[in-house]
C-alpha cells in the first residue's frame, strides 16, 4: 500500500467541477464559519491578535496579502500567520470529530491569503479548502485516537490542510503534491499542552500550520527536493505520531465518494467541543424543570473516556482555560441560562455562583458512550436537587454535531453575531451574500475590502 502517493494523486487530479455540489455548498458554510470566528476573534481576543499582528508587521514582507480586519498587506505566509491565529483564539471554529481537528483555522486563512496573491478563482479557492480538508482530515484520523494522548491535531494535522491548499493554488500535479505531504508531515507540531492550560499556544498551532504550510508549497514550487511515501515510511508520519498501529487504510479508503467534510461540525457554544452534550442537556433539564442554581445538591456528567480527559479542568486560569473546561461551562449554562461568546471575561474567572456550581459537579468515563466516538461526543447528565429528586437528560448529537446540523439561517445569524464584533453591519452582510456564492467569483480579491475595517 502506498497511501501518500495514492492520495496525492486524488488531490492533484481532482477538479472543482468533479466534486458533488452538497459538498461545495457544505464546505461554503465552513468557510463563513471560519472567518465569523476571525471576525470576532480581533476584537473578543484583542490582546492575543494585537500580539501576533504586531510580529508580523515587524517581519513585513511582500504585500502578497491581507491580515483581516486590521487591513495590513504582508506575505501570504505572514498574512496567514496572523489570520490563523486569530481565528482559533475563541475556541468557536469548527471540528472534525474522526481526526480531532478544528481545521478551518489553518485552512482558509491559506486559501485567502493564497487565493489573493495568485487572484484566483472562487472555484479554486473552494477547490483548494475542499481538498485541503480532505487531506489533513484523512491523515488525522489514521493516527487518532491516541495521538490525542500528547499532540494537538489542530496543528498537527492542520499543516497538511494548509500545504495541500496552497498546492492544489498552485497547480501541483500528483509529484509536487506528494512532496509537499512530505515537506508538511517532516514540519508539523503542536503539543496538547496548550489545550489543557488554555494558553496562547494553541491558538498558536493553526497559524504556524497555516504559514508553513504555504512556505513548503512555495518551496516545492521552487522545485525543492523532499520526502516521498513519507505517511506509511517506517520512521514517517503515521508511525511517529500514533501510540499504536496506524490506520493506513483510512488515509485512502472511499476517495472521492465520501468527502470528510461532509462529517465537519459547526460549533454552538464558543467552548470545547467535549461541553456541548453536557451544557445542551443541562440547559433542556434546568429550562423544562425550572430548575433554581440554589437547589442543586449535585450535577453528574458521563461522557466518553476521551471527553472526559479533556475538558477537566476545575481551575481554569485564562478566559481560553475557562472556554476549555466542561465543568466551568456546564456550571455557567446552570447558572446563567446560556453560554455566549460575551460571558467569557476575566472577572468571570472567579465568579462565585459559577464556583458554587462547578464544585457539585462530576464528571465519569462511560464505556457505552465510547462507542458513540467518533461520530459524537454525547453525555448523559443528571441533577439531582437539594430535596433528592433526580432529572436525567441525554444530548448524543449536540447541535452542529453532522447529525444534527445547523442549517444555512443558523449559521447567519452566527456568522453577523460575531461579524459584528468587527466590521459594519452591512459589511457583514454583503460579506456572507459574496461568500455563499463564493464559486461564481472571478477573483477573491473582490472579497477583502470586506474583510477589512
Amino acid at each position: 500500500m502506498d497511501p501518500t502517493k495514492e492520495l496525492a494523486v486524488f488531490l492533484a487530479e481532482k477538479n472543482f467541477d468533479e466534486i458533488p455540489q452538497q459538498v461545495i455548498e457544505q464546505s461554503k458554510l465552513l468557510i463563513i464559519d471560519s472567518l465569523g470566528c476571525g471576525l470576532g476573534g480581533f476584537t473578543v481576543a484583542s490582546e492575543e491578535a494585537d500580539w501576533i499582528i504586531k510580529i508580523v508587521k515587524e517581519l513585513g514582507g511582500n504585500d502578497e496579502a491581507t491580515v483581516f480586519c486590521d487591513g495590513f498587506k504582508s506575505s501570504a505566509a505572514n498574512a496567514a500567520l496572523a489570520n490563523a491565529t486569530i481565528a482559533h483564539t475563541i475556541d468557536f471554529d469548527d471540528t472534525h470529530m474522526g481526526s480531532l481537528t478544528h481545521l478551518g483555522a489553518s485552512l482558509v486563512p491559506t486559501v485567502f491569503a493564497m487565493g489573493e496573491r495568485a487572484h484566483a478563482c472562487g472555484s479554486e479557492a473552494a477547490a483548494a479548502f475542499i481538498l485541503g480538508f480532505e487531506a489533513a482530515a484523512r491523515i488525522g484520523r489514521s493516527v487518532m485516537p491516541t495521538h490525542y494522548k500528547y499532540w494537538h491535531p489542530t496543528g498537527t494535522s492542520g499543516i497538511f490542510a494548509s500545504a495541500v491548499a496552497a498546492g492544489k493554488i498552485l497547480n501541483f500535479d500528483a509529484k509536487k503534491m506528494e512532496l509537499v505531504i512530505g515537506h508538511a508531515a517532516d514540519q508539523t507540531g503542536g503539543l496538547r499542552y496548550g489545550v489543557d492550560k488554555g494558553d496562547f499556544s494553541k491558538s498558536l498551532h493553526p497559524g504556524f500550520a497555516a504559514m508553513k504550510g504555504i512556505i513548503l508549497a512555495l518551496l516545492v514550487e521552487k522545485g525543492a527536493s523532499g520526502p516521498m511515501g513519507i505517511l506509511e515510511y517506517p520512521t514517517g508520519f503515521c508511525r511517529a505520531y500514533c501510540q499504536d498501529e496506524p490506520n493506513f487504510d483510512s488515509i485512502v479508503s472511499d476517495l472521492g465518494s465520501d468527502y470528510l467534510v461532509m462529517e465537519d461540525g459547526i460549533k454552538a457554544y464558543p467552548t470545547i467541543l467535549c461541553s456541548h452534550s453536557a451544557i445542551q442537556a443541562a440547559q433542556e433539564i434546568i429550562g423544562k424543570e425550572n430548575i433554581k442554581p440554589a437547589d442543586i445538591k449535585e450535577i453528574d456528567i458521563r461522557q466518553n473516556d476521551l471527553a472526559k480527559g479533556q475538558g477537566c479542568n476545575y481551575s481554569p486560569e485564562t478566559v481560553l482555560a475557562a472556554r476549555l473546561s466542561t465543568p466551568f461551562c456546564v456550571a455557567m449554562a446552570v447558572s446563567e441560562g446560556r453560554v455566549s461568546l460575551s460571558q467569557f471575561t476575566d472577572k468571570k474567572l472567579n465568579d462565585a455562583k459559577i464556583k458554587e456550581i462547578m464544585n457539585k459537579i462530576k464528571i465519569e468515563g462511560d464505556p457505552e458512550l465510547n462507542k458513540k466516538y467518533p461520530d459524537t461526543i454525547a453525555a448523559f447528565v443528571e441533577i439531582k436537587t437539594k430535596d433528592d429528586t433526580l432529572f436525567k437528560q441525554s444530548v448524543i448529537y449536540p447541535k452542529g454535531n453532522p447529525n444534527n446540523k445547523m442549517d444555512k439561517n443558523e449559521v447567519k445569524e452566527k456568522f453577523q453575531n460575531l461579524g459584528r464584533y468587527s466590521l459594519a453591519e452591512s459589511k457583514v452582510s454583503s460579506l456572507f451574500e459574496k461568500l455563499i456564492e463564493l464559486e461564481k467569483i472571478d477573483d477573491v480579491t473582490e472579497i477583502i475590502p470586506l474583510l477589512i475595517k
